[in-house]
């Protein structure tokens, strides 16, 4: 029978410990409650809970994971202990599970437990993780690690931990005694919905040899703007997504255009400038990206008014289309196209101080190029966003 050790410290939230206890218990897991001094421990909301022994007299050697409860000042009192630090660095050094809910995961993060794991906690302690890579999502695992973000996931943190030591048979059985019910978010995630604009961006870099892999280049660079300017997570996501759409328009343009080697005629540049329109109704009406249609519809703007196709200038351009034609532009200059070799970084870099002030946004293009220079040979990884 597989064995859990629950420390409790004074203030933690009870939905969190109870809950995980109650589910635990019903899978026959053997669930030992661990105070950090003898005697009751109160939790935030007045509920006290009588544990079975004090943290001095456990051993992590008897138990195949540590789960902490959160809530505060629960958390803090956990954190502020030497010895669940120590409690919690034996059972990584013995590839043990580790689970924590709500604030309880800045207490692995002291721990030095999450530098490059995906993690959740609850959503004003994601600044707190030191280097664990935020999921908003109600449960994340990663190798030896289990964590969910607040009373309300408490039931499916339970259920996962279920999963994790004896299977997700007892978990399903579970689950339906208690009547959970799979919720349109667990069907439909983020990922999934991630991989079909992926793949929508690939169909289109089909058609152009030049140009496979520059959405998500392009992506990259944005976000390490976005970075930059301390952009929210919800600005870098919409960003994100402006980026790898901003040239979904030029689905229905001729190949024989798009991989013209010679300069287009007027004809031919009319059909090309005609993509931003085309993409900007690609998602008009789609409730999860309609927001992003400035983006796409702008990215061509130049910061002296002579861009298109509305002729914006300076600041009326919208910012996410501002950052998308710096990194689009740079990106189309280092690459091989059909009528010329890329340039190298350097000359792509002074075309860009160039062009500041007239085709692009001065402050942009010095962010930018603090980027480049933060990573010399390669872009900061931001691949958890795709």
């Amino acid at each position: 029978m597989p064995k859990v050790l629950i420390p409790l410290a004074h203030g933690f939230e009870e939905i969190e410990a109870i809950t995980v206890i109650d589910i635990l218990r019903r899978a026959e897991i053997d669930v030992v409650l661990a105070g950090l001094q003898p005697g009751p421990v109160t939790g935030a909301h007045n509920i006290s809970v009588i544990p079975e022994t004090t943290i001095d007299t456990v051993n992590a050697d008897s138990f195949d994971m540590i789960v902490l409860p959160g809530g505060q000042p629960g958390s803090d009192n956990l954190n502020a202990d030497p010895r669940i630090h120590a409690l919690l660095k034996e059972f990584s050094a013995r590839d043990k599970l580790i689970g924590a809910i709500c604030a309880a995961p800045i207490v692995l993060a002291a721990a030095s437990l999450l530098r490059g794991k995906r993690v959740t906690c609850y959503p004003t302690y994601r600044d707190r993780l030191l280097g664990g890579i935020y999921e908003d999502t109600s449960v994340v695992s990663d190798d030896n690690i289990l964590t969910s973000q607040g009373p309300a996931t408490a039931i499916k943190f339970g259920l996962a931990v279920i999963d994790q030591l004896v299977g997700h048979h007892i978990s399903n059985s579970i689950s339906k005694v208690i009547l959970v019910q799979d919720s349109p978010q667990d069907i439909w995630d983020s990922c999934l919905f991630n991989d079909i604009i992926q793949a929508l961006v690939g169909a289109l870099e089909l058609k152009d040899s030049y140009t496979q892999g520059q959405a998500c280049r392009v992506a990259e660079y944005c976000l390490s703007i976005g970075s930059k300017l301390k952009l929210s997570m919800t600005e870098m996501r919409d960003l994100y997504l402006g980026a790898m759409l901003h040239d979904i328009g030029k689905y229905n343009t001729a190949e024989d255009v798009l991989n013209k080697p010679d300069s287009l005629n007027l004809r031919e540049e009319t059909l090309t400038r005609e993509h931003t329109m085309k993409g900007t109704l690609f998602v008009v009406g789609i409730s999860k990206l309609s927001h992003i249609a400035p983006t796409i519809l702008h990215h061509h703007e130049h910061w002296d008014g002579s861009g298109y196709p509305g002729r914006l200038k300076g600041e009326q351009i919208p910012l996410h289309a501002r950052i998308v034609a710096v990194a689009d532009a740079f990106d189309a200059m280092i690459s091989n196209r059909s009528y010329r070799d890329g340039l190298d970084k350097d000359m792509a870099i002074r075309e860009l101080i160039k062009k500041k002030d007239s085709q692009f946004d001065p402050f942009i293009v010095d962010v930018f190029i603090e980027c480049l220079n933060d990573s010399p040979f390669e872009m900061k990884d931001f691949s958890y966003y795709f």
